[in-house]
């Protein structure tokens, strides 16, 4: 099955028309239970719901408190891969049309992205051609064409290579996830928080039959984890062993200052900034430095080791992204955030059953802002329908966890 922008609304009203079907075969609604209230479960949440579903929403903190509240949150189709693409520019499709149809404060502004000197040239012109072929027609530029194109960016001498898309868009992904609650609510579907599952009980056939969690146990006939960093954990409820890699980023918010670009930028993998409407600049580093005062947060996840190094970098992150980006050079830190990203081992997605299990399913993702209206959408109607979407083949949980 493929999704087209197009069958977005009629789809989900022959997922609706589905769930009734078994509504009336099974005498109730079908029970759902979602770990995690993340950008993901949240959309999953909506899809479910609408489709006739008795959804459970499980939160162990508070909704987007994890990966989703300490996202970049660029939605984008970038990626080496031209089947990953294309399911990642069918989440485009997705996403617009959430932002109509549920307000979703979306920024279609596009994006800029460059690299200095030689090192990464291959890799960005391999995406900028697959861009082509299934996105848009990128537009090339130079150093002083970054600037022409957004005149308060200023990349260097340096740039060797660049490209523009003009149909890329970014969220507040802690406003998205909300609404997607709300709009989960709204079809009935009910959002537990601070709520931790504690234990998945399988019957002796393999069957999942419940969940136990901090407020009480569910009983339920499906369970769904996107519990993002904490998947390794949830699969473990299961018996099974599930590995992400280890991902750390930084990500800083900035007091509001004059708005001035509606664009996501990415400087040769060093820095993503961007601006929302309400004049605040998001800025994020990849992973910190080999130093000894990081040792811990390279090794696993943890708060910052003290407030100095926090408030550190910020002002280093704000400093360099202000070489770029001159405006945000005054800004103050308004939020300073360490990331940890749901990273699978070979940065795909993994969405479906859990094998071994016959009606619990997972999915977890590096791209999970990106792609949380499409794993939404085939998540509903894998569950609903009980038909697998061929699309999803080449990122099943079997390729990590045999039965």
């Amino acid at each position: 099955m493929i999704i087209t922008r197009r069958s977005f609304i009629a789809g989900a009203a022959a997922l609706a028309a589905a769930g009734h079907t078994r509504l009336l075969a099974e005498g109730r609604k079908i029970r759902v239970g979602i770990v995690g209230g993340g950008i993901i479960g949240a959309s999953t949440a909506v899809q479910l719901a609408r489709a006739g579903a008795e959804v459970i929403v499980f939160e162990k903190e508070e909704p987007a408190a994890g990966a989703t509240g300490a996202s970049v949150a660029w939605i984008n189709p970038v990626v080496n891969d031209a089947h990953y693409m294309k399911l990642r520019v069918e989440s485009i499709d997705a996403w617009q049309e959430d932002d109509m149809l549920y307000g979703m404060g979306a920024i279609w502004g596009g994006s800029i992205s460059w690299v200095n000197g030689e090192g990464n040239i291959a890799k960005l012109k391999a995406k900028a051609d697959l861009i082509r072929e299934t996105y848009e027609e990128p537009k090339l530029l130079n150093g002083p064409g970054i600037t022409e194109a957004c005149p308060v960016v200023f990349p260097g001498d340096e740039v060797s290579y660049a490209f523009q898309t003009r149909k890329d868009g970014h969220v507040d992904p802690v406003f998205a996830t909300h609404r997607y609650l709300h709009i989960a609510e709204r079809y009935g579907a009910k959002v537990i928080y601070p709520c931790e599952v504690t234990a998945i009980k399988v019957d002796k056939k393999g069957k999942f039959t419940s969940v136990a969690t901090t407020k009480g146990d569910f009983d339920l006939d499906y369970l769904v984890s996107a519990s993002g960093t904490a998947t390794p954990h949830v699969v473990s409820l299961l018996g099974q062993k599930f590995e992400l890699a280890h991902k750390p980023g930084l990500v800083v918010h900035t007091t509001p200052l004059p708005f001035e670009t509606n664009k996501v930028f990415e400087d040769d993998g060093y820095i993503e900034f961007k601006q929302y409407y309400d004049g605040r600049v998001l800025t994020r580093f990849g992973s910190p430095p080999d130093l000894p005062q990081h040792a811990g947060i390279r090794d696993h996840e943890m708060a910052y080791p003290s407030q100095d190094l926090k408030e550190w970098h910020a002002r280093h992150l704000i400093s360099e992204t202000a070489k770029i980006f001159p405006s945000v050079k005054d800004a103050e830190p308004a939020k300073i955030l360490l990331g940890f990203r749901p990273y699978p081992l070979d940065n795909r997605p993994v969405i479906g059953p859990v094998p071994g299990v016959s009606n619990v399913f997972m999915v977890v993702t590096h791209s999970g802002i990106t792609l949380a209206p499409i794993l939404g959408r085939y998540m509903a109607h894998e569950i609903m329908t009980g038909q697998q979407a061929d699309i999803l083949a080449p990122y099943r949980p079997t390729r990590y966890i045999s039965a």
